[in-house]
């Protein structure tokens, strides 16, 4: 009769061990998201898609499980000891310790040990066992939960409310007080300032403008398309069909050349789409895995408005981060008769450097300039046309230009400027 308590003993302690690297794996896990994403449909990748987007939510029931199987091993392990090892001559007490130490090397340090070592691994292993008994461990937790929150309500006056998180306008008005009861410095809110710019960033903000785009129709000869290719200056091609906004696929130009230059189907890719007002900093978690992957942006019509790359959102957020400093540097000379202007480069500056004379109004700075000849704040790609210079937006913020890309107009364009 004392074997089959003993397999008992040994199931729930194995079992309270797969729990133990659950619950270290869960936490301690980095690539075990890539490796979900390699998986095949099923309901296993479904399962453990619910616990990485969930994490909290499977802690619970994961701790709820381990003290439930903690408490079935102490009784199982009093039942052994004072009915079955009493007989023995070994004492009760030493018999007791052992087990103890024993139960606890076994079933919770040596499993979160091996599960944060490799927790991916772990994590994968460990829901393909437990995935199987779900159905009769779920109830038993959901229970415990609903229980355990009752409880918990019994102790909590009425009159207590969930405090409401902050809005991003209570936030920024808390910030400019404490900047102006100075226990922020202008250094300090600066950067709190953009954290929160970066959180809101979308995909329209840093993204390569339609008309900067590598566009090639589809029917063009094979010739024509290959030299357009050979000649792109951005690293992805867009191929479509009557009008641009008819995509029909995405060719990585860089990977076209180091593959021999195939024929240009062989290497196209599908195109992904995403609206202007998609957050960055999801696309680059979601969609940009790889400096190999482009997104497209469609406008509210489904037009193709523009591509971002993991380079774009990088470079903008680095631009935010280490933005340039100085006269030397608010402006630099890409090509003749070309140059990229910080947004806060001085007009005056800039028309010295490129032996202009540009009629300011009174303002100071080039991008206070853009935004006060056009009225509002541009979008990234737009054009204003002064004198003897025209000037192309790059890059905005939510708040002001940041930067902008300058030319000469050639004599002829100012005749019939002039003219009109």
């Amino acid at each position: 009769m004392l074997l089959p308590f003993i397999l008992l003993y040994i199931a729930l302690l194995a079992l309270l061990a797969v729990v133990s690297a659950t619950e270290t794996a869960t936490f301690a896990v980095s690539d075990a998201p890539l490796k979900v994403g390699r998986m095949k449909a099923g309901r296993l990748k479904g399962v453990l898609q619910t616990v990485l987007s969930n994490p909290i939510h499977h802690l619970h029931r994961t701790l709820l499980v381990s003290a439930a199987l903690n408490l079935a091993l102490t009784a199982l392990g009093m039942f052994l000891i004072v009915g079955h090892f009493g007989g023995l001559a070994i004492n009760s007490w030493v018999c007791a310790g052992g087990l103890f130490v024993v139960s606890v090397i076994l079933g919770d340090v040596l499993p979160k040990f091996i599960a944060a070592r490799a927790p991916g691994r772990v994590l994968l292993l460990t829901t393909r066992l437990l995935h199987p008994i779900r159905v009769l461990l779920d109830p038993v937790t959901l229970l415990a939960e609903r229980a355990s929150d009752r409880m918990l309500l019994l102790f909590i006056p009425k009159g207590v409310k969930a405090r409401q998180p902050l809005t991003r306008d209570e936030l920024e008005t808390l910030i400019e007080m404490r900047e102006e009861q100075g226990t922020l410095d202008p250094t300090e809110a600066a950067i709190i300032n953009e954290i929160l710019e970066v959180t809101e960033l979308t995909v329209r903000d840093c993204m390569v403008p339609r008309v900067d785009l590598t566009l090639i129709e589809g029917t063009d000869p094979e010739d024509d398309i290959n030299g357009t290719l050979e000649e792109a200056r951005t690293r992805f091609a867009i191929i479509h069909g009557d009008t641009p906004d008819s995509v029909q696929g995405v060719i990585d130009v860089w990977q076209w050349k180091l593959a021999g230059r195939p024929a240009w189907a062989k290497v196209m890719q599908a195109p992904l789409f995403v609206p202007e007002t998609f957050p960055a900093l999801d696309a680059l978690s979601q969609h940009l895995t790889s400096a190999s992957k482009c997104v497209l942006i469609t406008d509210e019509y489904g037009g193709l408005e523009g591509m971002v790359t993991q380079e774009e959102i990088v470079d903008w957020l680095l631009y935010d981060a280490a933005p340039w400093q100085g006269d030397s540097n608010e402006l630099r000379e890409e090509s003749p008769g070309r140059y990229i202007a910080d947004g806060s480069a001085r007009v005056d500056h800039i028309a010295d450097m490129m032996d202009l004379e540009i009629d300011t109004g009174g303002i100071d700075t080039i991008g206070g300039l853009v935004f006060n000849t056009l009225g509002y704040l541009p979008k990234p790609g737009e054009r204003v046309k002064l004198d003897g210079v025209e000037i192309k937006v790059r890059r905005v913020s939510r708040r002001r230009v940041q930067q902008v890309e300058l030319r000469r107009r050639p004599a002829q364009d100012e005749e019939e400027l002039s003219s009109k």
